[in-house]
């Protein structure tokens, strides 16, 4: 099985596919330039698996720029809502998932067709973002986990079964399965988590750009 990497909506089946998608990304940049709402999104997103992202952070994420670091290397800068900024090394981010991380995953692989269900059935109730008030479409929308977040209801989950996440069994996909993060083994325990996900999660349909602002701050 392919170990991904994995932050936020993002999965990737190696760290140099993962690469190469941020390289692709900032390379239609020229220096000075502020990211769009899909590239922030991508690289606030990877940002959280920096070592020290709660102090590159700071008071909160602004937008990220494309600037020029001592060594005249192109790189990304975050620029802080108090109006101070930082580098935020991307490369440093990209790190094999750990098997916790891999197991997670594979959690959020089993419930994907809930997530996908509810998408459907919300755009047909709902017109435009609760927060920022745009039209809603099937591209430009994210599923966002209310209270609890995902990682808590996952953890509650294995917790009230005295589960230990590292010990949950995984089953490799198949080579030609384009979804190729990890399956749950026993079914038992997928049925267990598929109903006390629909029956536990609080989820929300918000723009790509409402969900970047949750994660900012």
């Amino acid at each position: 099985m392919a170990k991904p990497i994995a932050f936020g909506i993002y999965q990737f089946r190696t760290k140099k596919s993962a690469t190469e998608e941020a390289r692709l990304r900032i390379n239609q940049y020229e220096e000075g330039e502020r990211l769009s709402v899909e590239d922030e999104h991508f690289f606030a997103s990877l940002f959280t698996l920096h070592s020290e992202f709660e102090e590159k952070k700071g008071a909160g994420i602004d937008h990220i720029k494309v600037q020029r670091d001592f060594h005249n290397n192109r790189c990304l800068y975050i620029h802080r809502v108090d109006g101070t900024e930082i580098d935020c090394s991307w490369v440093h981010c990209i790190q094999p998932a750990s098997q916790k991380t891999v197991t997670s995953i594979a959690f959020r692989r089993a419930v994907k067709e809930l997530i996908m269900a509810y998408k459907s059935s919300q755009l047909e109730e709902v017109d435009v973002c609760p927060i920022l008030g745009v039209r809603l479409t099937y591209d430009n929308s994210h599923v966002s986990y209310v209270i609890p977040s995902f990682d808590s209801l996952l953890n509650n989950f294995l917790n009230e079964r005295q589960i230990d996440i590292e010990s949950v069994a995984l089953t490799n996909p198949k080579p030609d399965d384009t979804d190729q993060r990890g399956q749950v083994t026993d079914p038992q325990l997928v049925e267990e988590w598929r109903s006390y996900h629909q029956n536990n999660a609080t989820l929300q349909l918000l723009s790509a750009e409402a969900n970047l602002r949750k994660l900012k701050n």
